[in-house]
């Protein structure tokens, strides 16, 4: 059994998209050109890149449910700057500003003492309040032409955005398991007393996963504003309960400790060839959001069965 849960935590999500991609592929013959598989990954990225954070944060034994919020952020200081001091300006100033988001929320749980749930989900609130007021309550054009290159350029025929995924996912994986400040995000997951008491600074570990999360919300916002070259203060409404999901079912664990960076890559995907398969079905977005919702509940349920196991056999004494 332990070995069948470990498989599942390493592989569970290829099961997944090969399923899909048979099914997918019977439904339509033109699901294997190369453009629609290059689609179906780019439109995978988004989820993808937050979930890399989100994967973070989760690790940590926390929680962001302002990443949308963040997104919509990011995308109206991005309409606002770009006239002023240009792209390369703009878009770094927005990124600091949507990484000081995740300050705030790092700040207010460690210091303050507050559950990361009840933090992030008011920070939801007043971030996309203040997105609606520096907009002006309407969404912002932008007329710089070129910046939709970072959305939808292409770069030996594949998408720029995918590109910014992988250099993203090289980085917080060198970070997450090959340096100490990944341990201790690990180690404060696992047992945050226990980490405490080894000398580890909990505070500034949890701070540092915020930011970084609040950071890959500003990557996301920054790549979808350039493909709709709109500044949108009310972004990617609901967005969080993909990115939600696509962390969970690529295998990292909500009790914290562990983390699944390469699951959350390939979630992502399979979560975009669920939406790119119903689209092809005709079936309206409602019913896509509650699939999305179901498959959730199910990486849910299946993460439930594999902790209360693991803590049956670490009490009996066997390693895992």
């Amino acid at each position: 059994m332990i070995k069948f849960l470990k498989l599942y935590e390493k592989f569970g999500i290829f099961i997944f998209i090969v399923v899909g991609a048979i099914v997918l592929s019977i439904a339509s013959p033109h699901f294997l050109e190369l453009n629609t598989i290059l689609n179906i990954i780019t439109q995978g990225t988004y989820a993808a890149i937050i979930g890399f954070g989100m994967t973070f944060a989760i690790t940590s034994g926390g929680f962001d449910l302002s990443v949308e919020a963040v997104m919509g952020l990011t995308s109206v200081f991005l309409a606002i700057l770009i006239p002023v001091v240009g792209i390369p300006s703009a878009i770094v100033i927005s990124l600091v500003i949507a990484s000081s988001v995740g300050l705030i929320n790092g700040l207010i749980i460690t210091k303050l003492d507050v559950n990361p749930f009840i933090t992030t989900l008011a920070m939801m609130t007043i971030i996309r309040g203040v997105s609606l007021l520096v907009a002006g309550g309407r969404q912002i054009v932008i007329s710089e032409k070129s910046f939709m290159t970072i959305g939808t350029g292409k770069l030996l025929g594949i998408p720029v955005p995918i590109y910014i995924t992988m250099v993203l996912f090289i980085i917080f994986y060198l970070i997450l398991y090959h340096t100490p400040f990944g341990r201790h995000v690990s180690a404060v997951g696992s047992n945050e007393n226990s980490a405490r008491i080894s000398g580890l600074n909990v505070n500034l570990v949890k701070i540092a996963v915020f930011v970084l999360i609040s950071f890959t919300a500003g990557v996301a916002g920054t790549i979808r504003t350039s493909q709709t070259l709109i500044g949108i203060p009310t972004m990617a409404p609901g967005f969080v309960l993909i990115v939600i999901t696509v962390t969970v079912l690529g295998g990292t664990s909500l009790s914290g400790g562990r983390g699944n960076l390469w699951g959350t890559l390939f979630a992502g995907i399979f979560i975009s060839m669920i939406y790119y398969g119903l689209n092809l079905l005709g079936v309206q977005i409602f019913y896509q959001m509650l699939s999305v919702g179901l498959v959730l509940i199910f990486a849910l349920f299946i993460d439930g069965i594999r902790t209360k196991y693991l803590e049956k056999i670490k009490a009996k004494g066997i390693k895992v």
